[in-house]
C-alpha cells in the first residue's frame, strides 16, 4: 500500500511562514516608524529654539535701531554720533569694536549646547535720517562638532 502525501501539512507551514513575515515587517516598520518620529521631534525643537533666537536677535537689532536713531538725531556730527552710539550700545548684550574705519557691534545667542548664533551689525552713519543706521555683516550659525577619536576596536571574546 502506497502512503499518499497529504498537501495540509504543507499549507500549514506556508501559512506560518507568510504570519512570521508579516509580523517581521510590521516591527520593522514600526520601529522605522519610532525612529522617525524622535527624529522629526528633535528636528522641531531645534528649529523652534533656533527661531526664538533669530526673534530675540531681531528685537535686539530693533532696540539698537532706535538708540542709533537717537543717537543720529541728538548729535550733529559724525564724531559725536559714533561716541554716543558707542556710549549707548556698551550697555547691550555684545560687544562693541571699533577702529579707525568701522564700528561694529557683535550679538551671540547660545541655541543648544552645541550650536550658537552670532551676528554682527556694523554701525554706519548716515547720510540721510531715513537711511539705515547699520549693515548686517555677519549671521551665521555655528555647529560645535568636535569628535573624540575612538582608537578601540571591539573583538568578541577579545581582552
Amino acid at each position: 500500500m502506497k502512503k499518499r502525501f497529504s498537501n495540509f501539512g504543507m499549507s500549514t507551514i506556508l501559512v506560518v511562514f507568510a504570519m512570521m513575515c508579516i509580523v517581521t515587517f510590521s516591527v520593522l516598520a514600526f520601529i522605522t516608524a519610532n525612529s522617525d518620529y524622535k527624529l522629526s521631534c528633535r528636528v522641531a525643537e531645534n528649529n523652534s529654539s533656533y527661531y526664538q533666537k533669530c526673534v530675540e536677535i531681531n528685537n535686539e537689532i530693533a532696540e539698537i535701531d532706535y538708540m542709533l536713531y537717537s543717537a543720529y538725531t541728538s548729535t550733529s556730527s559724525r564724531k559725536d554720533y559714533f561716541n554716543t552710539a558707542a556710549s549707548m550700545l556698551s550697555d547691550e548684550n555684545g560687544s562693541l569694536t571699533q577702529d579707525d574705519t568701522s564700528t561694529t557691534f557683535d550679538i551671540s545667542r547660545q541655541i543648544t549646547d552645541k550650536q550658537s548664533l552670532y551676528v554682527t551689525l556694523e554701525i554706519i552713519y548716515p547720510s540721510h535720517q531715513k537711511d539705515t543706521f547699520y549693515k548686517i555683516k555677519k549671521w551665521q550659525l555655528t555647529t560645535d562638532t568636535s569628535l573624540e577619536d575612538d582608537d578601540s576596536l571591539n573583538l568578541i571574546g577579545g581582552n
